[in-house]
């Protein structure tokens, strides 16, 4: 069975991500914790973001 390729580049994909976990934490009705929860995830994928751009 043939693996499925994403034709994003990592950049990319880093961006997409990024995008779609700020908007959830634009969400209604978010617990303190899933904010905080969320906001350690954008701070990781900002941290990949910059090293694969160095």
């Amino acid at each position: 069975m043939p693996v499925p390729t994403d034709p994003r580049t990592p950049q990319q994909r880093l961006a997409d991500q990024l995008t779609a976990v700020r908007k959830k934490l634009t969400g209604p009705s978010l617990s303190r914790q899933e904010r905080a929860e969320i906001a350690d995830r954008i701070y990781r994928l900002e941290q990949e973001a910059a090293r694969i751009d160095a």
